[in-house]
């Protein structure tokens, strides 16, 4: 998948007059850190983390890391398809084609890790691909969505099936800066329905349905219909077992 993912991105690049590309790199349960080997890479790469400011700010071997690579140089390069065959099949690559300058699309996208729900701050995880797209279609105003959307012209990942996706943002290619945005303020129904998203997951990655489906997305889009009956319904059981009953499974057979 690297050498075609790889290509797709010098594409869109071209496509808006760039050889930028910015990733997001989440290294939560990484054996080892990725900041010891970009820091020998010359001419060296700009990153930063997006805890920084934040609580977690410490925890700086489980950020999530956003790093700025020119295409044209062949380091840079050679360090994103190492990323991608290494990192984007666990889910841990996103990549976006912005013209903004590298300091204020760090501060764009730390600002929107800021979410509340009932009066509680929590981090939202956006940078996951198997929650993003969801994310920006199914659970997020058009107003909360905007916010994603102003800070590039493309948004890149690979979903659960090794597949390449783009989402076109409403950055224009002129623009340098932005104000970033209020923190996200998610009510009930928003805040369960990111719940929905973590439980299907979960389910899915049990291993126990792939039979439903020939690709893991719809494999995933089955479970998460189910979840979301469930949610509605005010079942507090086992998922597995509300899955299995729909299916006309028993839990014995399992």
């Amino acid at each position: 998948m690297s050498p075609q993912w790889l290509q797709h991105i010098e594409k869109v690049c071209a496509s808006v007059e760039t050889q930028q590309v910015d990733l997001i790199l989440d290294q939560t349960g990484l054996e080892h850190s990725v900041l010891q080997a970009l820091g020998q890479i010359q001419p060296s790469i700009s990153w930063c983390s997006l805890f920084d400011g934040t609580p977690e700010e410490h925890l700086l071997d489980q950020a999530p890391i956003l790093m700025r690579l020119d295409l044209t140089l062949w380091q840079h390069k050679a360090w994103l398809e190492e990323v991608i065959a290494s990192c984007a099949a666990d889910a841990r690559l996103m990549v976006m084609i912005t013209p903004l300058g590298f300091e204020a699309l760090g501060e764009a996208l730390r600002a929107l890790l800021q979410a509340e729900w009932g009066g509680q701050s929590f981090l939202l995880r956006y940078y996951d691909p198997r929650i993003f797209p969801i994310l920006l279609s199914s659970v997020l105003t058009p107003e909360q969505r905007m916010g994603f959307m102003q800070v590039a012209c493309y948004w890149g990942w690979l979903d659960r099936d090794g597949e390449t996706q783009w989402l076109p943002g409403a950055c224009l290619r002129e623009t340098r800066t932005i104000q970033p945005s209020d923190v996200l303020v998610v009510n009930d129904q928003q805040a369960d329905l990111l719940g929905c998203i973590s439980d299907a997951q979960s389910l899915l990655h049990a291993g126990h349905y792939n039979h439903l489906a020939t690709t893991q997305e719809e494999c995933f889009g089955h479970l998460y219909k189910w979840v979301l009956m469930a949610s509605e319904q005010g079942y507090v059981g086992d998922l597995k077992e509300y899955v299995q009953k729909h299916l006309g499974v028993s839990t014995e057979a399992t």
